[in-house]
């Protein structure tokens, strides 16, 4: 069977950027203070409860999302972006969240006492493909919750630092994080430090696998590829006979293509005959099970493959505004966080892919950053009042007067 690609696609790191085919298997990730015992069990299903279903099945419908909303906004470009470093973050941030913000934040997630039980699993059986980390960094002005802080610390193993925010020191510890975790891949993520902000929550991710069966060197050519707005580029195309999970209806076809030593495959979903806006409008994350579990071995698959690399800066801040509507304003709930009055006003995700004959390479860190609301009074003489010019030692009045508005 042939299947190429001739035209635009969807490529779906299915597992590791969207946390699963389907509830009943998930991803095996690594994380730094892994055992050897944890690395040979990389290939051993995760075990998943109702509560942990519940969490990828809502991570993933975030997932389609944020690809319906980015694709929209940028129709004819090409990106990239992590649903499950997006779900992390707003997990660990749900722990410092109350009342509207916090149900705002659980209806994209899961209860927070499932998103931490869902994630602490991860992190206790991350296999050796991918790398995480995480930081909270924190103003010395504004004192965070010990609980919160417990909660990031304990069940995110996440670094902790107190520092001057508004000072460069502070902003070069916090970018220092992001470079020696990413090996030098990102740096400057942090422009400057604000006096008013309470802290900085960020997740890193690192994805690095091979195929279990590599495309050949040597069988990648120049081919044409049609974009989306009908133009013709030439893209280094790999070939590849193999034995893959292939699925095909009337509105697309699809190939699965697994990784060698874990659970985690890529799946490629091809449109027929339609734009990707219109073929990703109707995608969801039942449609994206309904593929995964269409999914059949139905011999050799003949199949081509562009080569490619690409980076994506998303602001998820401005995509999840109508998701999260308090968390961004001055209305959010923090009150677990700090008793500072505060909300999210920085929530970023930059993103690097690499897909190449031997395998998939992909880092991702996402920020976000809490401000402190604007603590003002409003007093607005618009009507009659009176005044008094006093003395502050004595209260003893000098003038007094009423105004009623302009002589008339």
């Amino acid at each position: 069977m042939k299947t190429s690609i001739p035209r635009f696609l969807i490529i779906i790191c299915a597992v590791v950027w969207s946390l699963g085919a389907y509830a009943s298997t998930s991803s095996q990730v690594y994380h730094r203070a892994t055992t050897p015992a944890a690395e040979a069990n990389s290939d051993k299903p995760l075990v998943v409860n109702n509560d942990d279903k519940l969490c990828i099945n809502k991570t993933n419908e975030l997932a389609f999302t944020l690809l319906q909303k980015q694709s929209q906004s940028e129709p004819y470009k090409s990106f990239t972006f992590s649903p499950l470093s997006v779900s992390y973050a707003l997990a660990m941030t749900s722990n410092g969240a109350s009342g509207a913000t916090l149900k705002e934040i659980e209806a994209l997630v899961g209860t927070s006492a499932a998103a931490n039980s869902f994630y602490g699993k991860y992190l206790a059986s991350f296999a050796p493909m991918v790398e995480m980390s995480n930081y909270l960094a924190m103003n010395k002005s504004y004192p965070v919750n010990q609980e919160f802080i417990k909660s990031i610390k304990g069940v995110y193993n996440a670094q902790v630092s107190n520092l001057n925010f508004g000072t460069t020191e502070a902003t070069n510890k916090i970018n220092d994080w992001i470079k020696q975790q990413s090996g030098g891949e990102f740096s400057d993520i942090i422009k400057q430090t604000n006096v008013n902000e309470i802290a900085y929550l960020i997740n890193y991710m690192k994805f690095k696998a091979w195929w279990n069966g590599p495309f050949g060197q040597n069988l990648t050519y120049e081919r044409d590829f049609t974009n989306d707005d009908g133009t013709i580029s030439q893209v280094p195309m790999m070939f590849q006979y193999f034995h893959e999970l292939y699925y095909e209806d009337n509105k697309c076809q699809a190939v699965s293509k697994k990784y060698a030593g874990g659970r985690l495959r890529m799946l490629v979903v091809l449109p027929k005959d339609t734009k990707i806006n219109n073929f990703l409008a109707a995608m969801n994350a039942d449609e994206f099970n309904r593929i995964i579990s269409g999914l059949e071995e139905t011999g050799v698959v003949d199949l081509s493959l562009p080569r490619f690399s690409t980076n994506c800066n998303l602001d998820v801040r401005e995509m999840l505004l109508d998701l999260m509507p308090t968390a961004f304003d001055e209305k959010a709930d923090f009150s677990r966080l700090s008793k500072a009055h505060s909300y999210i006003n920085h929530f970023t995700q930059d993103t690097n892919i690499t897909v190449n004959e031997s395998g998939t390479e992909a880092s991702s860190v996402t920020v976000q950053s809490f401000l402190v609301k604007a603590m003002h009074t409003q007093f607005t003489a618009n009507r009659p009042f009176l005044y008094f010019v006093y003395n502050e030692d004595t209260n003893a009045i000098l003038l007094a007067g009423q105004f009623c508005g302009a002589a008339r």
